[in-house]
């Protein structure tokens, strides 16, 4: 029968027993480099020597496949394939799969990758005869935003690194979905702080240091009004070219509907526009929003800052730019991210 693990529990389980085969399940770049590279190395000193990686499609050669799976014996070495399957499997590949899995055998190992299970997936009749089998499976999903911080703890646990909880959280604001950069600051942190316990500070001055800047740094500038800052930022994304105006553009409203949500009593009207955002009762709606303890002072420190007229404007200015990249590329959309940055750190 399988067993499912999640990625940090791979070098152990792989410990505990033998399996047939593996399936990896998800999308995240650095768990899978990983985990496939914890099962290679593992299965080389069970004596395979050869490995294989092939993307299954309408294009792949199955009599040559099933060949390959049959040549092993006496004088043929161990081999394992690592198969990455579509997402959407037809007939013609789930039979072609059924017949697969009839041929698993311990000198010949299959990792199979998926980047998601479904239940229609599930219910295949290849996947279920799998499934009955000594496989593990292993979930390579990216840590929702909840389950971050554990992750971040165990990574530093195996790593030796002491991190204060604070320093944990600001760990994961900034490197949310983005683990192989995440793993990267670590590795700073091992090599600049060894054997003590690492602050908020100091993780502060590891992210700076390592290497670029997030846009999260850049939205962090702008709700402490450090407009200097937030353009430089602004400057070196655009240098980097990594990220697009149009997703700065959405992170920015996604905060600026979160400044109202967070700035607005429930049930409160709004008698002049004019008037500033509340302060009153910013606490409970900092919790019913489970917003971490570590960013309540940005945003605490821009709702003193901001008006509903400022905000309403923001959020016209931002919905205007949004509409004129849709309609004409020559629009500069960095030089209008960079006005919009000073008219709200202002």
């Amino acid at each position: 029968m399988s067993v499912r693990i999640f990625a940090n529990k791979l070098s152990y389980s792989l410990q505990q027993q033998a399996y047939l085969g593996y399936l990896l399940v998800g999308q995240d770049p650095l768990l899978l480099e990983e985990s496939k590279a914890t099962i290679f190395a593992f299965s080389k000193q069970q004596g395979v020597e050869q490995k294989q990686e092939i993307s299954i499609d309408t294009t792949t050669d199955w009599s040559q496949l099933f060949n390959e799976f049959q040549t092993f014996g006496l004088f043929s070495s161990k081999q394992i394939f690592f198969l990455n399957l579509p997402e959407n499997l037809t007939t013609t590949l789930q039979q072609y799969l059924q017949q697969l899995v009839l041929l698993l055998h311990p000198d010949t190992l299959v990792v199979f990758q998926l980047t998601k299970l479904t239940p229609a997936i599930e219910k295949q009749s290849w996947f279920t005869a799998l499934m009955q089998l000594p496989i593990l499976q292993i979930n390579c999903q990216t840590p929702t935003i909840e389950q971050l911080p554990q992750w971040i703890q165990q990574r530093a646990n195996a790593m030796s690194i002491e991190l204060e909880p604070a320093a944990i959280e600001l760990l994961a604001y900034n490197y949310e979905n983005n683990l192989a950069a995440l793993k990267q600051v670590l590795q700073l942190m091992q090599l600049l702080y060894p054997e003590q316990l690492i602050t908020q500070l100091n993780a502060s001055q590891c992210i700076e240091q390592s290497a670029v800047f997030t846009p999260y740094q850049w939205v962090d500038a702008i709700l402490q009004g450090k407009k200097y800052r937030a353009v430089r930022i602004l400057e070196q994304l655009e240098n980097e070219g990594d990220v697009q105006p149009v997703v700065l553009l959405r992170i920015l409203q996604k905060e600026l509907f979160l400044l109202l949500q967070l700035g607005s009593e429930p049930q409160a009207k709004i008698s002049n526009k004019q008037q500033p955002l509340t302060m009153h009762g910013l606490k409970d709606r900092f919790d019913q929003l489970r917003i971490w303890k570590n960013r309540r002072l940005l945003y605490s420190t821009a709702i003193q800052r901001l008006t509903y007229q400022q905000l309403y404007h923001l959020i016209h200015q931002f919905a205007a730019l949004e509409k004129e990249l849709k309609q004409n590329s020559e629009v500069n959309a960095w030089q209008r991210l960079q006005e919009i940055s000073i008219m709200m750190a202002e």
